[in-house]
């Protein structure tokens, strides 16, 4: 058994101000105490920052940004400058942890010495429900998986900010996390940069962490959606010099994906379309049969939303 492992936490926080007991605390709590907490007051005018400093534990170092970043994607990357420990998680301000967790993935990195990336399981949690991540659900047989990029990309493994730890070498060799160019979507073109880079991935089937949909400030609530990761340099830079068949049918899958799905919500949420990636479909397998796939699911929404209508504004005349 390798030597037990020391972890840095990396909160960054932007206006989180009723959620900040919670996810620190939650890492505090911990019952394996070998770890540090960095803070990055990612310029909050909340009382976040007023805040912060009440949190006095001498395992708390506080860092403070004077101009907010996108995603809180450089508040990430300086807790990962600061950082004084091998391994690194990142906790959102508004999320949580089980005291367990710290202990629990302790205990697998002990044990393998060749993973670089850890994962494990999540609840997605709102005012009206509790529901198991995607992965868990898939692989609810197994104890622990290792998994690759090209599972990744095929869907059979999901990754979130605050359900993952990675070494920070592997960081540093994978370029951390993008600073410009997005304002969603960057913490996957990080995952894919690691996965790549990583010699040993490994998943747990512990669900440890609880990501909260309800919560304040919320970037993927304010900002509109993102979809430069799945056309990014380096995935370009993989199809264009990589001569694995089976990665580059994985990352054509996972582009058709994220394109349907981009675009399916921007028409649900009523956004324009966003033609561009029409024109990039060039990089994607199967391209006219997603294009029809789309065309027939728009069809298939506006009938459902004129007939919505229709019956409202009937039922309005009725009475």
């Amino acid at each position: 058994m390798n030597e037990a492992p020391y972890f840095s936490v990396v909160i960054p926080v932007h206006n989180k101000f009723p959620h900040l007991e919670r996810s620190i605390n939650s890492v505090l709590n911990q019952s394996y105490k070998n770890f540090e907490i960095i803070l990055i007051d990612d310029a909050s005018t909340d009382g976040s920052s007023e805040k912060l400093l009440t949190f006095t534990d001498p395992k708390i170092s506080l860092y403070k940004r004077s101009a907010p970043g996108p995603g809180g994607y450089a508040a990430r990357n300086l807790g990962i400058k600061h950082s004084k420990y091998e391994w690194i998680c990142f906790l959102d301000a508004d999320d949580e942890w089980r005291t367990e967790l710290l202990s629990t993935i302790m205990e697998y990195i002990s044990e393998n010495a060749t993973i670089e990336c850890i994962t494990w399981g999540w609840f997605n949690v709102s005012a009206k429900s509790k529901v198991l991540d995607i992965t868990s659900r898939i692989n609810a047989r197994h104890s622990h998986l290792y998994f690759t990029l090209i599972e990744f990309f095929n869907q059979k493994h999901t990754l979130w900010t605050g359900a993952v730890a990675f070494k920070k070498d592997l960081l540093l060799r994978s370029g951390c996390f993008p600073e410009v160019g997005y304002k969603r979507g960057g913490d996957v073109d990080t995952w894919i940069r690691c996965l790549w880079n990583s010699k040993g991935n490994m998943w747990i089937n512990k669900t440890l962490s609880y990501y909260y949909l309800d919560s304040v400030n919320m970037v993927t609530k304010l900002t509109k959606r993102e979809t430069l990761y799945f056309f990014s340099p380096f995935l370009t830079r993989l199809l264009t010099e990589s001569n694995d068949k089976l990665l580059i049918k994985a990352i054509k899958s996972f582009q058709n994906e994220r394109i349907y799905s981009t675009i399916r919500g921007q028409i649900i949420d009523r956004h324009p379309t966003d033609y561009q990636l029409i024109r990039r479909m060039n990089y994607s397998s199967d391209s006219v049969k997603l294009v029809f796939k789309l065309i027939y699911n728009r069809f298939k929404y506006s009938v459902k939303h004129f007939l919505g209508s229709l019956f409202r504004v009937n039922k309005t005349s009725s009475t």
